[in-house]
């Protein structure tokens, strides 16, 4: 019987019991659904988990970020077979990883096991290396390795929480440019292979250095409940919706509140979205994520005031986030309620988007 599989990777320093969105959302998926087939999950935790050196280098310059990608290629390989689905979450680094591990198998599709019925680390080495180069996905020579060593696929979904610097590595390691160059993105858009994709992003993130990468080629997407048309069938379904708080208010985790007072809930309003959006998809769950009541009304935390101490604020200068720009962006109805009922939170970027006739006060839609 076909089964899902479902590959889920945490952002930087999180992994099981941090409490972010993907770990929740990994337990939320059932293991059957009514039919009896099965849904498969790999959750991998985030750079930076392991003590010491690591920790520091794993958030700093993502170090491990190839490695993540690498192990969730693997698994796929190993473990895909004809008639599967291919489900890819992920959070922050996690959300890069999930993007780039869907970069991975566009272009060089997912290996065949060996003789022995295994996929080796060293072939898929071999694989990354092919990836990281400038040949397109359709050149002769990646269609050549595609028929000689892999099985080709389609990826029913992809699952984001703001996915930071647009080269995927934020934080310290924009004043190293050559953490950069190694981790940079090849291709943030999305490819022909995908057929949902969804990102939330945070409209309340100052840090210059956690800019959104949002997905952009408009002309092979799809806004929600349109059709395809008919002479492009490669085209995707995909939303970017922004909600109220900082990058963790979005993707979740082991934080308080601006005021340090209590648990952050604003993360469950992303949370609901992303399974109402899996779910539609056809991703089967044990149950309804339901936010608490006025969850949407939490304080953003203070992610720039707060960042490395305090120590960030006094070399780096605030940044807003820009609406727009993205494909099929929208603005989700939680920032409205708490724009009415709190005259105090007016989000610069907000107001800037209304100013240049992108959105109309109470509107989903972005320009």
């Amino acid at each position: 019987m076909p089964r899902r599989l479902i590959a889920l990777f945490d952002g930087t320093w999180n992994k099981v019991k941090t409490h972010t969105n993907v770990e929740r959302f990994w337990r939320l998926v059932a293991p059957v659904d009514a039919a009896g087939n099965e849904q498969v999950c790999k959750y991998v935790a985030g750079v930076g988990v392991k003590p010491g050196v690591e920790h520091m280098l794993g958030g700093a310059f993502g170090l491990g970020l190839s490695g993540n990608v690498e192990e969730g290629f693997q698994w796929l390989s190993k473990t895909w077979r004809e008639g599967d689905e291919i489900w890819l979450f992920g959070f922050s680094r996690g959300a890069y990883t999930a993007r780039s591990l869907g970069g991975l198998i566009r272009k060089c599709g997912l290996l065949k096991p060996d003789g022995t019925g295994d996929v080796t680390s060293a072939a898929v080495d071999a694989a990354y290396k092919l990836y990281r180069n400038d040949l397109h996905p359709d050149d002769p020579a990646m269609l050549a390795f595609r028929a000689a060593h892999s099985r080709e696929v389609t990826i029913r979904f992809i699952g984001v929480w703001d996915t930071v610097g647009a080269l995927g590595i934020p934080g310290v390691a924009s004043w190293f440019p050559f953490s950069r160059s190694r981790y940079s993105f090849h291709d943030t858009d999305l490819s022909k292979i995908v057929q949902y994709a969804y990102q939330a992003l945070a409209l309340d993130e100052h840090r210059p250095d956690f800019k959104p990468t949002k997905w952009t080629r408009p002309q092979q997407t799809l806004a929600p409940g349109e059709s395809p048309a008919a002479w492009k069938p490669e085209q995707v379904e995909v939303e970017q919706r922004w909600f109220i708080g900082a990058h963790s208010d979005v993707g979740g985790g082991e934080q308080t509140d601006g005021a340090g007072h209590k648990p952050d809930t604003l993360p469950e309003v992303t949370l609901a979205w992303m399974q109402a959006k899996a779910k539609g998809a056809g991703l089967v769950f044990s149950g309804d994520y339901v936010p608490a009541s006025g969850a949407e009304l939490d304080v953003p935390n203070d992610s720039y005031g707060e960042f490395m101490g305090g120590i960030y604020k006094v070399f780096k200068q605030p940044f807003q986030r820009v609406i727009g720009g993205g494909v099929n962006e929208t603005i989700d109805p939680s920032v409205w309620l708490k724009w009415y009922a709190q005259s105090e939170y007016r989000p610069q970027s907000v107001e800037t988007a209304m100013l240049a006739d992108l959105i109309d006060l109470g509107s989903s839609r972005v320009a």
